[in-house]
């Protein structure tokens, strides 16, 4: 898909599709598709390096990528999925490696503008931490029945 594909009602029709920015209003759906840059990333690519600081985001929009912590495949991530967001959140260095499986058509967030965005409009900041909230619980609870 080529950059010139990607309206701003693209962009945020696919953020609303995302746990992640699902609870945010189309206001706030378009400050933060407004953030975002399409690129494409070629099958094999590291997105992420498990230790290494980072300060972009991914959200798939097309492909599949690989989640790999010590060596160990944990998940395959496909459209709507989101890479990276922690480390833009609280600075810590990445906590697993991620790698194209296909070719990836996906929106990048930088940090930096991220964190300004969060500053000037404290009801994303709110909705985001609500969505890692129930991710992790969510996390908790398929790990306690396993």
């Amino acid at each position: 898909m080529a950059a010139e594909d990607w309206s701003k009602a693209r962009k945020v029709g696919l953020l609303a599709q995302m746990p992640l920015f699902s609870q945010c209003s189309k206001r706030e759906l378009g400050q933060v598709a407004a953030l975002t840059v399409p690129a494409e990333i070629k099958n094999g690519a590291v997105l992420t390096r498990q230790g290494a600081s980072g300060d972009l985001a991914y959200v798939i929009a097309r492909g599949r990528a690989e989640v790999n912590r010590n060596g160990r495949t944990l998940a395959m991530l496909g459209p709507g999925d989101v890479v990276g967001e922690l480390s833009l959140i609280d600075g810590e260095p990445r906590s697993a490696t991620v790698v194209a499986r296909t070719d990836l058509a996906v929106l990048e967030i930088d940090g930096g503008d991220l964190r300004r965005l969060l500053k000037r409009a404290p009801s994303v900041m709110r909705k985001l931490l609500e969505a890692l909230s129930q991710r992790l619980r969510d996390t908790d609870a398929m790990a306690v029945s396993a």
